[in-house]
């Protein structure tokens, strides 16, 4: 019996027993779902992660007050100092190697009201100075952004993000109007263009107000803390300036050389690195679970084939006096098990990429395909295939043939 032969009697098998090979087809998809899905769902998370470091800039790091992902520890950290605007301040003049540095603090759920239109209060507030929009990859649409003397002053100016400009109406034709953030007037110097969402959330919900003209209405700088973005002025001064930029961070704290900096200085590879950590714990967390799935629907599959061994004996009593070696009747069955397993197989890897997929196109990511996975997860379905459905094609081979016929 050939390959073709087989597999047309595996899909005969299936339709003879449609609940039990549903069931079993079905948790064998949900295997090969949770590998793929997870996978696709990792992988886009990481291709996000990496454009939006890639527009920061491979020279850039940050200094602030936590750790970009807090694992453990966490009480002993909120115990440290906030980095306020004064020492952010300081830290820029300080600071010589950079070629740019930002400050910025960020509050979020303020309203912005221009005449009888009004945003949701979900709007991002960002006090900051004229290198932020730069730093952080965004570009001036209309007008400008902030300038140093602005700064200094404490000025009462913003510039709109483009979803707050959009739901207001403001245009270019509108710059120097006012609008009023939690009530307090600001006249509008620029907008800025559309930067997207990531993971759902946009990126052009903000406005972005002097630091020194934000803590007279928005912040206590005692409760939040200032983040600032540096800029090398080139990747071979990153390591020199991060140590430049450590150094005189801990002079302007206060540390004593005993004293552990109560800060964190973060380059864009540890948070590659970091991410990446995560995103393999929870690519192997999938794949554990996608395991023991398929394990479960392996156990189902050898049921399945005893029960067709049970139903067929006539059949391979008739194949066996016909000639039919033992060997035929193992590699019939084993086919039919690893056809079983492949088709669920293929369920759950198109389903898989297809969540993939719409979770990318929902949340405003770049879809990943993951082929490893799929070809992991395809691998362990012809392994079980073989592993469950030798049992039941042993115990097909040793049938007597004689008895086999006289089966009723």
């Amino acid at each position: 019996m050939n390959w073709s032969e087989s597999i047309r009697m595996a899909f005969n098998s299936l339709r003879s027993n449609k609940l039990r090979a549903g069931l079993t087809l079905l948790s064998m998809a949900i295997g090969v779902f949770a590998i793929v899905g997870v996978a696709a769902a990792v992988g886009a998370l990481d291709n996000t992660v990496n454009e939006q470091l890639v527009a920061l800039g491979s020279n850039d790091f940050v200094v602030q007050k936590n750790p970009a992902i807090k694992v453990g520890h966490g009480s002993r950290r909120s115990a440290r100092s906030n980095i306020t605007v004064r020492q952010a301040l300081k830290f820029k003049e300080r600071l010589t190697m950079a070629e740019r540095i930002g400050v910025f603090i960020e509050t979020p759920g303020k309203v912005v009201k221009f005449g009888d239109e009004a945003t949701d209060p979900n709007i991002v507030l960002y006090g900051a100075d004229e290198s932020f929009t730069l730093l952080v990859g965004y570009r001036v649409n209309s007008g400008r952004a902030l300038d140093p003397e602005e700064v200094r002053l404490g000025r009462d100016v913003v510039v709109l993000g483009a979803d707050v400009a959009g739901s207001l109406g403001i245009e270019e034709k509108d710059l120097g109007s006012t609008v009023k953030i939690d009530g307090h007037r600001y006249v509008v110097v620029g907008i800025l263009g559309s930067k997207g969402a990531i993971l759902g959330q946009s990126q052009d919900n903000l406005v972005i107000v002097p630091i020194s003209s934000a803590p007279k209405y928005f912040f206590d700088e005692w409760r939040s803390s200032v983040d600032i973005v540096v800029r090398a002025r080139s990747s071979q001064l990153l390591d020199e300036t991060m140590g430049e930029a450590v150094a005189d961070m801990r002079a302007i704290r206060r540390l004593q050389a005993n004293q552990k900096n109560d800060f964190e200085v973060i380059s864009q590879s540890e948070v590659v690195e970091t991410v990446s950590g995560f995103t393999k714990y929870l690519t192997f967390f999938g794949l554990f679970c996608g395991i023991i799935a398929l394990i479960a629907a392996g156990v189902g599959i050898m049921n399945i084939m005893l029960v067709s061994v049970k139903e067929r004996t006539k059949e391979i009593g008739i194949r066996k006096a016909v000639g039919a070696k033992r060997s035929d009747i193992i590699s019939q069955f084993i086919i039919e098990a690893i056809t079983i397993c492949q088709f669920g197989a293929l369920i759950g890897i198109v389903t898989g990429g297809l969540v993939g997929l719409l979770l990318g196109l929902l949340l405003n990511v770049t879809p990943a395909f993951p082929w490893s996975s799929i070809l992991i997860s395809s691998g362990i379905c012809l392994l079980i295939g073989v592993g469950f459905g030798a049992y039941p094609a042993w115990q097909a081979a040793r049938l007597d043939p004689i008895d086999a016929l006289r089966y009723e």
